[in-house]
């Protein structure tokens, strides 16, 4: 959230971390001995400037911001109430392109009653990565894949990868 001048109100953790990596893989924050909330402003004050005149503060937007990295950075304002407030009046949504939205393990073994490695499995999935990919990185059989796959497909009510990557992404946003 921002007010109308664009000084910053709060930033939650994804926005901090997509900030922190915008330049190209995470950079980290508390640099300069600043602490990690004001570089994480001053992140988002240079991400303002380059998004330029299409940024509206106090109004609605969308503005791709290019980077050397990849993907563009995705930005989408929103007003919260009357303009020239000094209080938060655009909330500003970040999506970065590059990196797709993925659950905590707590989440969801508290929302499917799912174990640590179905977890970590289903997470995997989440992520684009295959089962012969995730046995690799996990050193787990395919079988051994295949039977807490089809676990998870059951405690979550899922019966195809797709569906089940499509649930985990509604649920990524859950702290």
């Amino acid at each position: 959230m921002i007010d109308a001048s664009g000084v910053p109100f709060d930033l939650n953790t994804t926005a901090s971390g997509i900030l922190g990596r915008q330049d190209g893989e995470h950079q980290g924050f508390g640099i300069h001995g600043m602490p990690p909330q004001i570089e994480s402003w001053r992140a988002l004050r240079r991400l303002l400037a380059q998004a330029g005149q299409g940024l509206r503060i106090g109004g609605e937007s969308w503005v791709t911001v290019p980077r050397a990295c990849g993907a563009p950075l995705v930005l989408h304002t929103i007003p919260l109430g009357e303009p020239g407030a000094s209080a938060p009046n655009t909330v500003i949504i970040l999506v970065d392109l590059r990196y797709s939205p993925r659950p905590t393990p707590s989440v969801l073994q508290k929302l499917f009653d799912l174990t640590p490695a179905e977890a970590r499995l289903a997470i995997e999935i989440a992520g684009g990565r295959t089962l012969s990919e995730t046995s690799v990185k996990m050193g787990l059989s395919n079988a051994t894949l295949r039977t807490q796959l089809s676990a998870v497909f059951t405690k979550t009510q899922t019966r195809r990868q797709a569906e089940l990557v499509a649930l985990l992404t509604r649920v990524a946003i859950l702290p």
